[in-house]
Parts: C-alpha cells; structure tokens; sequence
C-alpha cells in the first residue's frame, strides 16, 4: 500500500516537477541537437475525454517497459464497518477472476507466462490498477486494463475463490507488527471516519459480501468521470492519443458522486494508547500525530522536516535517544497525506523493558522541533565550525531524488494518477523552488502546530 501524495508544477512551459511522499520528481522537456540528453523526458500531454476520463501522458525513452496506471476515486475512506473489506475484495476479483481474462485476452496470458508486471492496491482514497508492458504491446494493455477496471465479468465461483485467497492474506498480514500497529494507529487517530477502518477490510465483512454488494458498488464508482489514465514510456504523443479516444470513449460516463468537505487541519486533544502482544523479538512502540491534508499549503514544509528527521546520513529523530544511545533498535517517521487529513507515523523498536523511557524521550523531543536550529546561516560565524546544516541537506537530498525517481515509470505514474484526483490546480506552485526557499522559522512554525499543538496517539505491540 502506497500512501505518498504528489504535488506538480509547470514553469514556463520548460520543466514539470512533483512530489511524491517525500520525493521529488522533475520532468525535463526533450533535448535539441545542442542541449544535453540528461533533459529527457518530453513535455507531457493533458486531457480529458468526453465521457470525464482524465488522461497524462508522459513520454520517455530510457525504461525499457512503458508504465500503464488507470486511478479510480474510491477508497477504503468511502466504506462503511459494515462494508468494509468490499473494495479490496473488488480488486482482487476483477483482476484475477474476470472470465474473459483466460479465455479470451492473449496478452494476459501472455504476462503470466513473462512475468511482466500486472498489479492493483486499494488505499485510503483511490484504487490504482496498474501495469508494465513493452512498448508495442501499449495498445493491447491499455484494451486489457479497460476491460478489467470497467468491465464487471465475475461468476460467484470466482468470487468464492477470490475471498478465500484474500483472507489467507488476511492472516498473514496479521503477522506483521508494522502493518497491524500502522492500522491501529489510524483507529485510533480518525475514530468515526472512513479511514479509521483497515485498508485491508473486515474478514467477517468479506466472508458475507455478495456478487450483488460488488456490482452496486462497480456501478457507482468505477465510471470514466471518477478516473485517471496515465502512461509514462516510450512513447508517440499523437499515436498514443488517438488509440486511447478510440479504446476509451465509447464507456458512459456515471453519476457524479458527492464529495464531503475538507475539514480543516484539527489536532487531536487527546492521547490514547493500546497494547498488542505478538509474536515478536522487540518492542514496536509506535506513535501517530494528525497532519495536514494533500493539498494544505503547510505540507511543503512538513515534507521537508520529514525528511529532515527521518533521512539523510543523520536523522535528526535520533536526538530524541542520543543521552541514551543504546536505548531503541531502529526509528522511522513517515508522513502520510490523504485527501482529508494526514497523518505521521513514527515507528520505533526497542526492548519491552525500555518502551516507557522512550515515549517519554520522544514525548520531549516533540517540544524541543520548535527551538532547534535548522539552518548553518543561524549560527555566528566563529561557531560555524562542526555545525550540521539540515535544512540545506534536505534540500539537497530533494534534487537527487528529483532525478532518482523518473528510473521507476511506474512509481511516477501512480503519482500522476493519485494527483490527477486529489489534486487542487487553483494552487500551483513550483515545488522544487518551494523547498529551496524554505526557511528555518517555517521548520520551527509546522513543528509547533503539528508535533505540540496535538496529542499524539500510541500503539505499544509487545511480545507473548
């Protein structure tokens, strides 16, 4: 399960740039005869369809495989208690268990036997079914994935056989600390919503879905005007157009469908704790902080104190325990963005003896972001010396990734589609300028209103 969110940007016609997670991604256009190859890839193309089917494309050369991504605007954040589980069940079926896969679709078959990648995940807010092809097999996937997405082809056979698969990987799943503490953390952070609910879905609730439960829902949500198409690869702009018009137009658009308002940012007023025996060597001491949503204009710099804390050769996070060195195993912080809120996540491993002593040291070191010196310039000249500059190593750490990220296709088309739908374009901003110009008080300001001005939420798994 992907939980990265992604901003982009255009400057002048010259370059479109993008954030997913806490990663940049910056499109170059196609170099001349004069410039350097290192400006690849092409300007993209943006459209939409008739029927409400947003389409971007995005040509580049160097991947050998071409990266297919069709987003649906539907997520676990949509569900219910009583369907939760409904919408991860509905991928799986239609992309295993659809009849006309085996009997009629060569090209599926013809990954199987391959082992090109074929895939789907459902999140908080969106459904991604995505797949990677070589380039003249471009039109043959796109057939492929509007059959699958939008065509409902299930038998209850196959639905049999597709909820035993999925509450087998229920079970293992249930193994996992990070991924049984990460959903109980959003239970705990988001009571009375949608994303309080695991993104995985409820076996008792999977066990009595129907054929009937699934199609309302396909009816409803899976339409042209609630999608994405995005293809990054090697590519014919003009080609790759007129085959998506003809494979794609002919689906009718569905009822538009009501979203809730975004709330504003509401920190938590109150701490809450609960405490999970596994069958684990370590202490998982996990804590959960409200952020903002996707599209807040303090997530840029809540990005970049992400990453500030979690990443580079000194994670700033491990200040919390540097009295105490020998105290935790391991610490991450992530920052998770959703269309309504979001959330960060800090995971630490240490002993079951010492789990009271570090939420405490981390407890402290959330009051002590606001007054830290993020940048070398803070300091006087004759002090200069030995001075760890993290503001301008983040900054740094977000061009390499700017370049590192566009070696995946794939991981920036899903981007693509994720901002395609959640995105708000009244708000454009160039992204990459954004974080250059960031100052250390706008480090100090996010930290103050989202690491203290806020309760966090913990989840303690420990072992039998």
């Amino acid at each position: 399960m992907w939980n990265g969110g992604l901003r982009i940007i255009k400057n002048k016609g010259q370059y479109w740039a993008a954030i997913l997670g806490g990663m940049v991604l910056l499109f170059l256009p196609v170099a001349s005869q004069s410039e350097s190859p290192i400006q690849e890839p092409a300007l993209a193309t943006e459209f939409s369809l008739e029927n409400g089917l947003k389409v971007y494309l995005l040509p580049y050369s160097r991947p050998r495989l071409t990266a297919i991504v069709l987003a649906i605007r539907v997520g676990v954040s949509d569900e219910t208690p009583e369907t939760n589980g409904l919408l991860h069940l509905l991928e799986h079926c239609l992309l295993f268990r659809q009849s006309h896969l085996e009997a009629e679709d060569n090209l599926y078959r013809l990954i199987k036997k391959y082992g090109m990648y074929y895939n789907a995940h459902t999140e908080y807010d969106l459904m991604f079914f995505e797949i990677c092809l070589p380039p003249e097999h471009l039109t043959a996937g796109l057939d492929l994935l509007k059959k699958v997405v939008y065509e409902f082809n299930l038998t209850e056979q196959a639905l049999d056989k597709e909820k035993e698969v999925l509450l087998k990987e229920l079970a293992d799943i249930r193994r996992q600390p990070e991924k049984v503490g990460l959903s109980k953390i959003y239970n705990l952070a988001f009571q009375n919503s949608g994303y309080a609910l695991p993104v995985y879905g409820d076996e008792q609730v999977i066990r009595r879905l129907n054929l009937s439960d699934l199609k309302n829902w396909h009816q409803k949500y899976f339409t042209p005007n609630n999608s994405a198409l995005v293809v990054v690869g090697n590519c014919d702009l003009n080609e790759l157009e007129d085959s998506i018009r003809n494979i794609f137009s002919e689906l009718k658009p569905g009822q538009p469908i009501v979203r809730p308002t975004v709330l504003e940012f509401q920190p938590l007023n109150s701490s809450q704790q609960i405490e999970i025996k596994m069958d684990v060597s370590e202490t998982y001491l996990i804590a959960g902080l409200i952020g903002p949503n996707y599209n807040h204009p303090d997530r840029i710099a809540l990005d970049a104190l992400s990453e500030i804390l979690s990443g580079g050769v000194y994670p700033l996070l491990y200040l919390a325990f540097s009295s105490r060195p020998n105290l935790i195993s391991s610490a991450r912080l992530h920052y998770l963005t959703h269309a309504q809120s979001g959330l960060m996540v800090i995971t630490i491993t240490t002993s079951e003896k010492n789990a009271r002593t570090t939420k405490r040291l981390l407890q402290n070191f959330f009051s002590l972001l606001p007054e830290i010196n993020y940048s070398g310039n803070e300091y006087l000249s004759r002090t200069e010396i030995g001075v760890f500059d993290f503001l301008l190593g983040c900054q740094n750490r977000f061009q390499r990734f700017s370049q590192k990220m566009m070696e995946d296709p794939l991981l920036v088309a899903m981007a693509l589609g994720k901002h395609l739908l959640l995105g708000d374009d009244s708000q454009k901003i160039n992204y990459l300028e954004a974080i250059s110009s960031l100052s250390p008080t706008e480090l100090r300001k996010v930290a103050r209103k989202y690491f203290v001005g806020g309760e966090p939420v913990w989840v303690v798994i420990k072992p039998e």
